[in-house]
């Protein structure tokens, strides 16, 4: 992913009904992975933070130990 010093913009314009998804999924396409799993985890970390008003943490229970 190239870092420029101006932000590209990509907009849409939808009249007359509700827009398919083909311009997401191309823009999602064109981040890469990493800026998709960074949008993921910022959108759970928000709505943790909606939900209970804390950050996300992993669960620390152990119900089994086994040496194999």
């Amino acid at each position: 992913m190239s870092h420029s010093s101006a932000p590209m913009w990509k907009t849409r314009l939808v009249e007359g009904g509700y827009p398919d998804r083909s311009f997401d999924i191309e823009f999602w396409q064109e981040q890469g992975d990493d800026a998709i799993f960074a949008a993921a985890c910022e959108l759970v970390e928000l709505a943790e933070e909606v939900r209970h008003g804390r950050k996300p943490t992993l669960q620390r229970t152990i119900t089994s130990l086994k040496r194999i």
